[in-house]
C-alpha cells in the first residue's frame, strides 16, 4: 500500500493534521517513536482556550487568570486578565488528539521510530523501526511533526533551528495556595536568556526553567529553593526552538510545530502554534492533491498560509525575545524596568491587552507609553 501522507510524530500538531486528512478521505500513516502517546511529557501544559476550540479534551487540571513576575530586587508585579489560561495534563491532551485522528481512520503506530526519509519526483519514502523490525513505506507526502530534534528535518536536509532553549522542569509536591496565578522568575539567579516558572497544577506544582547556552540545573535549584519541603515527583527536560525556519516546506514534504520552529518565542509555548501550522498544512496538502502537484513550488503554499495567520506575531516576538535575552542577566537593568512599569496605568494596559498567544501588541503599547524602555533593551546588553 502507498499512503497519501506519512506523518512522523504523534504530538498535537501531527495528530491534528492526521485527523484533518483522515476525516477528509486521505490515507495517513502516523509513526510515533515512543511506546506511549504523550510520553515523555516535555511541556508546562499552559494553553489558551483557543486550543480547545480545535481539540475536544477533558485534560484540564486548573485554570489561571494572571501571573506574578518576580524581579531580581525581590519585588514583583501582578498581572491579571479576564480570560482564563488552561493548565492541563499534556499527556492526556496528546492522547485525545491522537484519538481524534485514529477515530477518523489514521493508521497510528507506536514504538515506530523514523530512521531516514527521502523524496524524489514520484514519491516520498520513510525508513523506520517498528518494534525492532526495519520497515520501508512510500507515500505522496511526508510530514515532520517530530519535535525540536526532528529526524525528518535532518533526513531531508532542512536547515537547523537557529536558537534552542534548554528546559528543565519537575512535578513538585509543593502545593501553591494561590491557584489562580502563574509565577515567573527573571534575573541572573533565575535564568540566562529566558525565565523560570512555577505553575499551580492542583495538588502539585510544575517548577522549571529555560536557559540559553548554559546548564539549566543550577538555575532550577535557585528557583526550587523558594519552595520549602518541595519533593520532586517527576522530571522532564528538552529543547525548544524559538525561531521558525526560513523554509518549512520542500518537494513532497512540510514541517510542523517544533520541527519547524513554529513556536512562541517569548514563552516557548508550541501547542497553539503547532495546531495552527497543522491546519494550514492540511489546506496546502489538500490543494497539492487536487492539482496532483507535489513540487516545492506547490508545497510553498503551506508557508504562505501559516505566515499569513501567525508569522508577523512570531517574527515580532522573536525580536523582543532577542533583546530580552541580552539583558536577562543584567539585574540592575531589570530592576529599572520594574520601576518603570510598576504603575497603575501600565498594569491596567497589560491586563486589558494581554494575550498568551499574541503578546506583541501589549509590548508595543507599553513601549509607546514608556519610551525609555527602548533604551534599556537596546543598551542593556
Amino acid at each position: 500500500m502507498v499512503y497519501d501522507v506519512i506523518i512522523s510524530g504523534a504530538g498535537p500538531s501531527g495528530s491534528y493534521l492526521a485527523y484533518l486528512l483522515s476525516k477528509n478521505g486521505y490515507s495517513v500513516l502516523q509513526l510515533e517513536e515512543h511506546k506511549e502517546i504523550g510520553k515523555p511529557v516535555e511541556c508546562t501544559g499552559l494553553v489558551s482556550e483557543r486550543v480547545f476550540g480545535y481539540v475536544k479534551s477533558k485534560s484540564q487540571i486548573n485554570e489561571v487568570h494572571g501571573a506574578n513576575v518576580f524581579f531580581p530586587n525581590g519585588k514583583s508585579i501582578h498581572i491579571s486578565k479576564g480570560e482564563k489560561t488552561i493548565v492541563m495534563y499534556r499527556d492526556e491532551f496528546d492522547k485525545d488528539v491522537s484519538a481524534m485522528a485514529i477515530g477518523t481512520g489514521t493508521d497510528t503506530r507506536i514504538n515506530a521510530r523514523v530512521l531516514d526519509a527521502r523524496v524524489n519526483d514520484d514519491y516520498a519514502e520513510v525508513k523506520y523501526r517498528e518494534n525492532g523490525e526495519i520497515k520501508y513505506q512510500k507515500a505522496s507526502i511526508v510530514v515532520g511533526a517530530d519535535g525540536a530534534t526532528s529526524r525528518i528535518r535532518q533526513a531531508l536536509n532542512y536547515e537547523r533551528p537557529r536558537k534552542l532553549i534548554s528546559t528543565y522542569q519537575v512535578d513538585s509536591s509543593f502545593h501553591l495556595e494561590d491557584q489562580d496565578d502563574v509565577n515567573v522568575f527573571i534575573g541572573s539567579e533565575n535564568s540566562k536568556g529566558f525565565f523560570g516558572w512555577a505553575v499551580p497544577s492542583g495538588e502539585i506544582t510544575r517548577i522549571g526553567v529555560g536557559v540559553d547556552h548554559v546548564t539549566a540545573i543550577k538555575y532550577f535549584k535557585n528557583i526550587n529553593s523558594r519552595f520549602e519541603r518541595s519533593q520532586i515527583l517527576g522530571i522532564n527536560a528538552g529543547p525548544i526552538p524559538i525561531n521558525y525556519l526560513k523554509k518549512t516546506y520542500s518537494s513532497r514534504s512540510v514541517l510542523l510545530g517544533d520541527a519547524a520552529g513554529i513556536v512562541k518565542p517569548l514563552s516557548g509555548g508550541g501547542i497553539y502554534t503547532g495546531i495552527v501550522s497543522a491546519k494550514n498544512a492540511y489546506t496546502a496538502i489538500n490543494h497539492a492533491f487536487e492539482k496532483d502537484d507535489f513540487s516545492e513550488k506547490s508545497m510553498s503554499e503551506y508557508q504562505k498560509l501559516w505566515k499569513r495567520e501567525i508569522g508577523r506575531e512570531l517574527y515580532i516576538d522573536s525580536i523582543i525575545q532577542r533583546y530580552f535575552a541580552r539583558i536577562s542577566t543584567n539585574d540592575e537593568m531589570l530592576n529599572k524596568i520594574y520601576s518603570t512599569i510598576d504603575t497603575e496605568d501600565i498594569i491596567k494596559r497589560i491586563n486589558s491587552l494581554g494575550d498568551i498567544d499574541y503578546p506583541a501588541r501589549v509590548v508595543f503599547s507599553i513601549l509607546m507609553r514608556k519610551p525609555r524602555l527602548v533604551k534599556y533593551f537596546l543598551l542593556g546588553g
